[in-house]
């Protein structure tokens, strides 16, 4: 069956138009890519924050020295702080991991998506072939 020459404009057309949607699809995964790559980043430097709060909570009280009501309750004030402080980056911690999983889900999508759409633009072209 031969195609009239309008029928291979439109393909012609509807190959270009998916064309540019895989460029589009293209450009927001490299753009995924590159805040993947970001938060992956963060997500080690917030680790190592936490690291090191949670190093300073753990270390023990080095005195020798008796402690007093008012010395013991700014003690329990300061190591409270640090709870807190460390309970803050092991959430930040938490936040990029599933910023980085969030990002994934969505470069999973756009793979999916500019697989159907070469799919498609294989079947038009076997059409022109024809």
């Amino acid at each position: 069956m031969a195609l009239s020459s309008q029928e291979i404009d439109l393909i012609e057309q509807l190959l270009h138009v998916r064309k540019r949607k895989e460029e589009r699809l293209q450009a927001q995964w490299n753009q995924l890519n590159e805040q993947q790559d970001k938060c992956k980043h963060e997500k080690q430097r917030s680790y190592q924050e936490w690291l090191i709060s949670r190093e300073a909570l753990t270390n023990p009280l080095q005195t020798e020295d008796v402690m007093d009501r008012s010395q013991l309750n700014q003690l329990l004030g300061e190591k409270r702080s640090q709870y807190i402080e460390e309970r803050s980056k092991a959430d930040s911690v938490e936040d990029w991991h599933k910023r980085i999983e969030q990002l994934e889900r969505e470069k999973s999508e756009l793979w999916s998506q500019k697989t159907k759409l070469i799919r498609g633009q294989e079947k038009l072209k076997e059409v022109l072939d024809e």
